[in-house]
């Protein structure tokens, strides 16, 4: 599985640099195998199974994550942006002992102490020298099938690889196992979508406590053989076009939000070596689509996945494209539109939920049957999300959660986004993503719409106007607008809705 084909992977090219990042660290597959088996030593120590992980997207952060997994432990990825609510739920119900972390980063990072905390640069000052040499000889030296079967224990197919949990963007975070079998298999498809060659090289900015910043930028360069360049923030737009240019980038991952502070921030001489960038994690702006292509000559490619499908489900190939959709389904991966209420299958055009099924899907949540046993039906994973397929193409409607009732009417609220974001940009050239709309409680309608802006003074009767030119049916149209400086976000890129319809509902629950 992983730590088998990152093994064999390392011995065939053992000298080439694979890991880089934005603080010059860079490592080559040696490097890697030696720390990461001499820092599991070290890690085994530790107390209890599961082990959090709190470090930035980083080479060093990487090599704490690899050296957990070869040292038998759960590798538990830590949100460190998270509430303290949020945070102390996660540790409790992973009866988290061991917080794995850097000293450096957590005081950059005003991240408060606490006593179960390990620091990675107190972990290298206990290996010798000598140790050191010896381990870089035998991992040299010996074949690969020594080492494999060294490890083999840790790497069976149905070992948890690692536990995530949810975003929490609109809920509570859930705890998502995934397997070594369900990481193997999507690093899979992703190479039949990629084609790598030995050149690529991934821009890493996604946390490894997402799913596309653990397998993609982590995994999927150790096991394929390609490089990858780390930097810890996704929203430092200037310096990323920068690192693109210097390191040779061929590859860029991101949100709908992060590409359009990327395509006014970055040149197109700076984007030279780019060959794909693909978008996830929430729908792809049609404007923003275009007008990266027009300024940086880059199609943005569009995919689809969820933490608990090992994240992608689907994406149009380099050579397979339909703008506006997600794409096709990748290989072993079954999909099927049903109706919300009754399940039954239905024909391709019509819209509903969309449930998945296939290797790279997890096979429950962490300790919670209960909710594992409503996510699944027929042994589909229920995605919670609103798609159709045309053609064979998967195209998102929206989540389920993310619909409205007003007036006994089911109102999508991402159609509202899309057309009110056009409006809010017609004037103005900033990278910043202009709104959010969310549903709260309303005691005769059943709910309202709440729409934050990043304009000063909002003129609901203008907006509503131009909205209404637009197209967008009146019971659409946002209730209420909030001025706001910035849509707050979550470290994946991704609008933090729980936070938004917490400050709406404070505001505006009451209102009838």
């Amino acid at each position: 599985m992983i730590l088998e084909s990152f093994i064999k992977t390392a011995k065939k090219n053992f000298n080439k640099t694979i890991q880089e990042d934005s603080t010059g660290m860079s490592l080559n597959f040696g490097q890697i195998l030696t720390a990461g088996i001499l820092l599991s030593k070290q890690i085994r120590n530790f107390e209890g199974d599961n082990i959090a992980l709190m470090f930035p997207a980083s080479v060093g952060g990487a090599l704490a994550y690899i050296a957990t997994s070869f040292a038998g432990k759960v590798p538990v990825g830590i949100n460190f942006l998270a509430g303290r609510e949020e945070l102390d739920w996660v540790m409790n119900t992973c009866d988290i002992k061991t917080i794995f972390t850097s000293r450096k980063f957590i005081e950059k990072a005003e991240i408060p102490d606490d006593p179960r905390m390990v620091f990675i640069e107190d972990i290298k000052d206990r290996t010798s020298k000598l140790e050191k040499i010896l381990t870089y000889l035998s991992c040299k030296i010996k074949s690969s099938q020594s080492l494999i079967q060294k490890y083999k224990e840790y790497d069976a197919p149905d070992k948890t690889a690692i536990i995530l949990f949810t975003s929490g963007s609109e809920s509570h975070p859930k705890g998502v196992p995934l397997t070594n079998h369900n990481i193997y298999k999507s690093v899979e498809n992703y190479s039949t979508v990629f084609e790598p060659v030995p050149e690529d090289k991934i821009l890493g900015t996604l946390p490894f406590f997402h799913v596309f910043g653990f397998v993609v930028c982590l995994w999927m360069p150790l096991i394929i053989g390609m490089g990858v360049v780390f930097h810890p923030n996704p929203t430092d737009y200037e310096r990323l076009g920068k690192i693109v240019q210097r390191y040779r980038v061929t590859m860029l991952l991101g949100t709908s939000t992060l590409y359009r502070g990327f395509m006014k921030r970055w040149k197109r001489e700076q984007v030279a070596s780019v060959r794909l960038a693909f978008a996830g994690a929430e729908k792809l702006n049609e404007n923003v689509r275009k007008k990266f292509y027009e300024k940086l000559g880059i199609n943005i490619l569009e995919g689809y996945g969820v933490t608990e499908s090992c994240s992608c489900i689907s994406v149009n190939y380099p050579n397979d494209i339909c703008y506006g959709s997600v794409g096709k389904p990748l290989p072993d991966v079954q999909c099927k539109i049903v109706n919300t209420e009754t399940y039954e299958e239905l024909q391709p055009g019509e819209e509903g939920l969309i449930l998945v099924k296939g290797p790279n899907v997890m096979n429950g949540y962490y300790k919670s049957p209960e909710l594992t046993s409503k996510a699944f039906h027929d042994g589909f994973y229920i995605t919670g999300d609103i798609e159709k397929f045309d053609n064979g193409f998967l195209y998102i409607t929206d989540r389920l959660k993310r619909f409205a009732k007003v007036g006994g009417e089911l109102i999508p609220l991402l159609p509202i986004e899309d057309k009110l974001s056009l409006i809010l940009d017609e004037h103005t050239d900033d990278e910043k993503r202009k709104c959010a709309v969310v549903n709260i409680p309303h005691t005769q309608k059943g709910e309202q719409l709440v729409a934050f802006v990043v304009e000063t003074h909002p003129d609901k009767l203008s907006l509503n106007k131009k909205l209404d030119d637009s197209g967008l049916p009146h019971l659409s149209q946002p209730d209420h607008y909030i001025s706001i400086d910035a849509i707050p976000m979550l470290p994946s890129g991704k609008v933090d809705y729980k936070r938004i319809k917490k400050m709406a509902i404070e505001k505006f629950a009451q209102v009838t």
